[in-house]
C-alpha cells in the first residue's frame, strides 16, 4: 500500500511538472510574439519618418496621417517640424495628426500655425488645439474669433467650448452676433459646452435667429447650462418653430432643461 502511495505521489508531481513546462513555454512564446510585434511597429513608425521626407506631398501627407494612427510619441518632434511643410495639405494634416498624438509639446507651434496664410490650416489648428485641452491655448483662440475667415471663426469657438476654460465666454458672447451663421452655431455650443450662467441671456436671444441651426444650437445649450429661467423662452421658441424636425429637437431641449435640478 505504501509503494503504491509513494508511486501515485511521484506520477502526479511529474504530471504537474510537464504541466508548468507547457505553461511556460507558452508563456516565453507569447513574450517572443509580443517583441516581435513591438519590434515590426517600430520598424514601421522608422519607416513613415522617413516616408515624411518624400518628394511628393500626397505621400507625406500619406504617412503623416499613419503616425497620427500609430500613436507612437516619436512623431511628435518630427510633425512639429513638418507644421513647416510648404504644402498646406500636409500642414493641415500634421495638425491634425499631432491631435490625435495628445502630446502638449504641439501647443506652442499649433498656436503659431492660428497665423498661417491659408484659412483651412488656421481652422485645423484652432480644433486641435481645442482637442489638447490646454488652457495655454485661450488666448489664441479668443484671437482667433476675430480672424477674417468664417470657418476659422467657427473652430476657435469650437475649441474653446473644448477647453471648458471660463474666461472664454466674455468673447464668445459678443460672437454671437458674428455675420455668419454657422459660426453663431458654434458660438452658441461653445456656451453650452462652458455651463456658464453668463451666455444665459445671450442665448435666449439667439432662439430669435433667422437660422434654424443657430435657434436649434442655442436651444441645446441652453439645456446644457440648465438656468430654468430661460424655460419661458425656450417653450416661447419651441412654439414658433414651424420647423417640424426642429421643434422636436427643441422640446427634447425643453425636457432637459426642465429636468435639471434647480
Amino acid at each position: 500500500m505504501k509503494l503504491c502511495v509513494i508511486l501515485t505521489l511521484a506520477l502526479s508531481v511529474a504530471s504537474q511538472s510537464r504541466t508548468c513546462l507547457g505553461f511556460g513555454a507558452h508563456g516565453a512564446s507569447l513574450a517572443q510574439e509580443a517583441t516581435a510585434q513591438k519590434v515590426q511597429k517600430g520598424d514601421e513608425v522608422s519607416r513613415l519618418l522617413e516616408r515624411i521626407k518624400s518628394q511628393s506631398p500626397a505621400e507625406r501627407r500619406e504617412a503623416i496621417d499613419q503616425l497620427g494612427d500609430a500613436g507612437d510619441p516619436r512623431a511628435v518632434a518630427p510633425l512639429i517640424a513638418a507644421l513647416k511643410d510648404q504644402d498646406p495639405d500636409v500642414r493641415a494634416s500634421t495638425a491634425n495628426a499631432l491631435g490625435q498624438l495628445g502630446d502638449k509639446r504641439a501647443i506652442d507651434p499649433l498656436t503659431s500655425m492660428l497665423n498661417d496664410e491659408v484659412s483651412f490650416v488656421r481652422a485645423a489648428s484652432a480644433r486641435v488645439l481645442g482637442q489638447l485641452g490646454d488652457a495655454r491655448a485661450v488666448d489664441a483662440l479668443t484671437g482667433a474669433l476675430r480672424d477674417g475667415n468664417s470657418t476659422v471663426r467657427g473652430a476657435a469657438a469650437m475649441g474653446l467650448g473644448s477647453l471648458k476654460d471660463a474666461r472664454a465666454v466674455q468673447a464668445l458672447i459678443p460672437a454671437l452676433r458674428d455675420e455668419a451663421p454657422d459660426v453663431r452655431a458654434a458660438v452658441a455650443a461653445a456656451l453650452g459646452d462652458l455651463h456658464d450662467k453668463r451666455g444665459v441671456a445671450p442665448l435666449v436671444q439667439a432662439l430669435k435667429d433667422e437660422y434654424r441651426m443657430v435657434k436649434l444650437a442655442a436651444a441645446l445649450a441652453l439645456a446644457d447650462i440648465g438656468d430654468k429661467s430661460a424655460v419661458s423662452a425656450l417653450n416661447e421658441a419651441v412654439a414658433n418653430e414651424k420647423d417640424e424636425e426642429a421643434r422636436s429637437q427643441m422640446k427634447e431641449a425643453l425636457k432637459k432643461l426642465m429636468a435639471s435640478p434647480d
